[in-house]
């Protein structure tokens, strides 16, 4: 018998298991191979696996139906994945509160420019001050109460990315990506609990593929993702209960069509004045032509839509998706090599 013919007598052998399983259960299983047949533990788990993988299939594939109705509030949003990711939910037919650190930015005014007051609403969003994030989340229960609106989702988007060898970092500069990053997003999300216990939402936050495999010069970036992570889901349990849903989102590399580098200059500037004479010695060359490599990366540019189609499926599917997986990996094909 040649190989292909071997394939298809096997799924005929697979299709005849599993319609004889639908049909008769398991005890008509019994009945037609025997308790003692060679066959019946293969025919038993083939069963169960595809019937788990069918009713996997069927289970996640629900999704909302995207209405006005739903907020969904998003921080970050003055350029890269907070700026794209604000536009593709309000085309999507959401109500979009996006935060943005500059109301005056060229991403907000885009977006200003672009959709109406109703369709995209801005608000100051500064994660390093508390009672910033407090005037947000008000703002955001006031836009609610108003419209007579649900708050489906709050998505932790924004964050600060700073290249640099670890010793060369200055107290300062670990604070931000830490305030930012991970204290930040932690108030902001404490804040909009019992929102989201109250509309039943979830939450989405923007990791990185640095919490699975944190990368040299971005030690304490990684270290803020780390943390995320472990706290999402913890997070994801503890709100369960409650109706609300959690997910961890890995958007993937684009840091070219992002701004999210466009001060690295001025910090790599920072680092450099602070070093000792003996750091600054022993690093000479070494920093200077790693910070050059940089400065091609960090030019400011037009805030811009993402281009990656896939990322935009997966991020509808963790959004609209009745039964959102806990985790979404958008991985091109360079992260395998």
């Amino acid at each position: 018998m040649g190989i292909i013919s071997k394939y298809c007598f096997t799924l005929f052998e697979i299709i005849n298991e599993v319609y004889t399983a639908v049909g008769a259960g398991v005890f008509g299983l019994v009945l037609d191979k025997g308790f003692d047949s060679s066959n019946f533990l293969r025919t038993v788990t083939i069963v169960c696996i595809t019937g788990s993988c069918l009713v996997y299939v069927m289970h996640t594939t629900e999704r909302i139906t995207p209405s006005k109705k739903y907020v969904v509030f998003i921080s970050g949003c003055d350029s890269g994945l907070g700026f794209s990711l604000a536009q593709h939910m309000a085309d999507l037919g959401l109500t979009v509160i996006a935060g943005f650190l500059n109301l005056k930015s060229k991403g907000a005014q885009k977006i200003k420019e672009k959709y109406a007051e109703n369709q995209v609403m801005p608000v100051n969003v500064d994660l390093t001050d508390p009672n910033n994030i407090m005037q947000a989340v008000n703002y955001v229960e006031m836009v609610l109460l108003a419209n007579d609106l649900e708050l489906y989702a709050v998505v932790n988007n924004a964050g600060v990315m700073i290249f640099g060898e670890f010793e060369w970092f200055t107290q300062g500069l670990i604070a931000q990506q830490l305030n930012v990053n991970l204290l930040g997003t932690l108030l902001l999300s404490k804040q909009f609990c019992p929102l989201m216990r109250k509309y039943k939402g979830r939450f989405i936050t923007v990791t990185s593929h640095c919490a699975l495999a944190s990368l040299p010069g971005l030690s304490v970036y990684g270290a803020t993702k780390y943390a995320l992570t472990g706290w999402n889901d913890a997070l994801r349990i503890e709100m369960s209960k409650y109706g609300v849903k959690v997910v961890n989102f890995i958007p993937g590399s684009f840091i070219t069509q992002s701004s999210i580098l466009t001060n690295q200059m001025k910090y790599a500037y920072e680092m450099h004045e602070n070093l000792s004479k003996e750091q600054k010695t022993f690093y000479g060359d070494y920093f200077k032509s790693y910070n050059t490599y940089l400065s091609f990366l960090s030019t400011s540019s037009e805030p811009k839509k993402v281009e990656d189609s896939k990322l935009f499926e997966l991020f509808e599917d963790a959004l609209l998706n009745t039964s959102p997986k806990t985790i979404y990996r958008n991985e091109p094909w360079r992260y395998f090599i």
